[in-house]
């Protein structure tokens, strides 16, 4: 085979191979904040079901954890606001769940959700959810935790805007009523807890940031103590 010959079939394997070899790499996304890094399935979830605002940096490495409500062990990552556990038995979207963090959390600051007053039916305006008996509203016009619960899910069918459903499988029902507590960062803020999140609103921050997201993944990962 002649010099130029060679040098075109090597050419012609490398450019062959190339989609092969990209195909088999691993998306990965590494926090310097914590020194921690998503990747594989995690880091897809993460960037396609709303990144940082919704779920936080990585906290953990990935490791093999046992969940206290199946007592089976999972492949898990903890992340400032949520907790990711592998199920790859399952179809995607449903190969990583959620944590019940919420809840945890609840649990952990000696709290009964369940013997916390509820609403005596639907409010004008709300999303009432008759399996907890709490009402989800917004606290200013179109602004507040009923929009937030609307607009944000986990992507499952590849259409525009987000169902019911995807905000459900997100954030879960609300299992309080929403009431003025004191944050980890001690500011005193509407809150109102659900399965898997705790929204805080924030009047004095822009529009986009006034409904935030609590650290459950830090509060229940690192066991923190309730702020005084």
């Amino acid at each position: 085979m002649s010099p130029l010959l060679r040098v075109l079939f090597l050419v012609g394997l490398v450019v062959a191979l190339a989609p092969q070899a990209a195909a088999g790499r691993t998306a990965q996304r590494c926090f310097p904040e914590t020194k921690q890094c998503l990747d594989g399935r995690f880091e897809e979830f993460w960037t396609q079901n709303g990144g940082l605002p919704v779920f936080g940096f990585a906290i953990t490495a990935q490791a093999n954890e046992t969940n206290r409500d199946t007592g089976k062990r999972h492949l898990t990552q903890w992340l400032e606001r949520n907790r990711f556990e592998a199920h790859p038995q399952n179809q995607a979207p449903y190969d990583v769940l959620l944590g019940r963090l919420g809840d945890d959390r609840l649990r952990q600051l000696g709290r009964n959700w369940q013997q916390e007053p509820r609403a005596s039916g639907p409010k004008p305006g709300c999303l009432w959810f008759e399996q907890t008996g709490h009402n989800v509203c917004n606290q200013s016009g179109s602004i507040g935790f009923r929009a937030y619960w609307e607009t944000h899910g986990l992507e499952f069918d590849g259409q525009p805007g987000t169902s019911y459903a995807e905000s459900l499988a997100l954030f879960g029902l609300p299992l309080t009523e929403p009431k003025v507590e004191l944050n980890t960062s001690r500011d005193r803020v509407m809150t109102q807890w659900f399965e898997r999140a705790r929204f805080e609103y924030h009047p004095n921050k822009p529009n986009e940031f006034k409904v935030l997201l609590g650290l459950l993944g830090n509060e229940v990962r690192f066991k923190w103590a309730a702020p005084r």
